[in-house]
């Protein structure tokens, strides 16, 4: 995680709406986090598909306050001599940047223009969207991390690999909490987030005997070989625990599985511009299987699962992308 390796060498300060649980988790003190709205992102529908009339609402909503909010971005920035801003896909923080004269870092995979400018309907929010671009085009440097979406906007653009967060492996752990012996057992960790889970068939999952599924996410409890965990198991540690990652394909499961060697099994994401990439990518590679929707809201993932399990994902992708990270912040800074 590039955050964690900057906080012990530099003044940081964090604007965000994740909650202070997570920073605390991953970062070794010190540093400053302030609550705040950076970007509108998108509103799920469910756990794979994107409500884009509604996301453009939320955006609508965002950018009448842009203006106010860069004057206060612009003002703060120079009050506490900010020399490097990064930002993790917002364009906001790029342009008060740029109105300061202070080099600006986008570390993403893909930038919110990308996503909103192929939604269904995006031609009528032009007037939101062609500024949001030109902010993208304003960074002094975008890290393009494994699974991206190419651009021909932002002019100065440096390839990594994966950045992720890392976890351990605990299964003797897991297998006191649970009263279930895992030896010769395969775990599956799921992560689809809250929305929408409730569409799935997860009784079908009882009838796979030879899988134990693990997942974090509000499921029902009444699967025999479903397992619902708190949070006191991470989720990085359960990726790192398990045998295969059955996930709707964000960017940062997706780099934590690849750097523990772990497939992913994933379904297709209609109008979400990041997942044809990441198609791309998986079967590129051959280190994920992607099915339809429909199987997948089925659960019928038996024969699926099985086929993702013969994938190896060692030596197949580019990792360790926080060396070449912190070397571009260093050298930004030095400038």
């Amino acid at each position: 995680m590039v955050l964690s390796q900057l906080t012990p060498r530099y003044r940081v300060w964090i604007r965000s709406r994740i909650p202070p649980e997570f920073f605390n988790l991953f970062l070794p003190p010190p540093f400053h986090l302030d609550p705040m709205d950076v970007d509108a992102g998108c509103v799920q529908q469910d756990a794979v598909h994107v409500d884009s009339q509604a996301s453009f609402g939320y955006l609508e909503q965002f950018c009448n306050h842009t203006e106010r909010v860069l004057r206060q971005e612009a003002e703060w920035l120079e009050h506490q001599e900010v020399d490097l801003v990064i930002s993790d896909t917002p364009s906001l923080p790029l342009r008060a940047a740029w109105e300061r004269g202070i080099p600006r870092l986008l570390i993403s995979n893909f930038t919110w223009y990308d996503i909103y400018s192929h939604f269904p309907g995006h031609a009528r929010y032009r007037k939101l969207l062609d500024p949001m671009r030109t902010d993208y085009s304003r960074a002094t440097t975008q890290i393009l991390p494994q699974c991206h979406i190419q651009n021909d906007y932002v002019e100065h653009q440096e390839e990594t690999g994966f950045l992720a967060v890392t976890g351990k492996e605990i299964r003797n752990e897991l297998e006191n909490h649970l009263q279930w012996p895992l030896t010769g057992k395969t775990l599956i960790f799921i992560y689809l987030g809250i929305a929408g889970t409730a569409s799935l068939d997860w009784e079908h999952l009882g009838r796979m005997g030879d899988f134990l599924f693990l997942t974090r996410d509000p499921l029902p409890q009444t699967v025999p070989n479903l397992f619902v965990l708190d949070e006191r198991f991470r989720y990085t540690d359960l990726i790192a625990s398990c045998d295969l990652v059955c996930t709707k394909a964000g960017y940062s499961t997706l780099a934590t599985a690849f750097a523990h060697g772990k497939p992913v099994l994933s379904c297709s994401r209609d109008h979400f511009f990041e997942f044809q990439a990441i198609r791309r990518y998986l079967e590129s590679r051959e280190v994920g299987r992607i099915i339809n929707s429909h199987r997948f809201y089925t659960c019928d993932w038996e024969g699926d699962i099985k086929k993702a399990l013969e994938l190896n994902v060692k030596g197949r992708v580019p990792l360790n992308g926080e060396h070449k990270a912190l070397q571009i912040i260093d050298h930004l800074l030095s400038g």
